[in-house]
């Protein structure tokens, strides 16, 4: 009977066998004493680590080539103030339609030009670049909600139909 060691796996029939390790000289000979033969070849592993090197260096070649600056991703720097910087923009998609069937509201925004962060009073007025956060009224809610988060707004609990959406300028 053919042992198996520890780590290694043989299955096969009468013509074939195959080995999920590199078989030792006594399990070759064990194989071969039974009339089978390993299933597959073994390929020196100075061929193998180069063939690894050379698909790595090719995957972070291609990625740092297509890559954008880090300026060009997160704009400019918070540590230097920036001259005639351009107004403030609130993109705003719609809501998502697979969650609104599902009664909750998830609206996701950017904004270009201002960094939302949990600053507040009249100082936070005088950063370069701008800082700042969000003012929000949910139908005629005499309160404005605030998020400082930068994240998806997300709004649960509201009767169905439609509703109104605001912000404070």
């Amino acid at each position: 009977m053919l042992s198996k060691p520890k780590g290694a796996d043989v299955t096969g029939n009468a013509n074939r066998a195959e080995i999920t390790r590199k078989p030792t000289r006594a399990a070759k000979q064990r194989l071969t004493a039974l009339g089978l033969a390993p299933a597959t070849t073994q390929v020196p592993l100075a061929n193998v680590m180069r063939a690894t090197v050379t698909c790595v260096a090719v995957a972070l070649y291609s990625l740092s080539a297509s890559a954008q600056s880090a300026k060009d991703v997160k704009g400019p720097t918070p540590l230097v103030a920036v001259q005639n910087e351009p107004p403030a923009k609130l993109v705003v998609d719609p809501p998502i339609p697979e969650q609104l069937a599902l009664g909750r509201v998830f609206i996701q925004y950017r904004t270009e030009n201002l960094r939302i962060q949990p600053v507040f009073g009249k100082a936070a007025l005088e950063v370069s670049p701008r800082v700042g956060h969000l003012h929000y009224f949910v139908d005629d809610q005499s309160w404005p909600t605030v998020d400082t988060s930068g994240e998806t707004v997300v709004l649960v609990g509201l009767p169905p139909g439609p509703h109104n959406l605001r912000r404070r300028r």
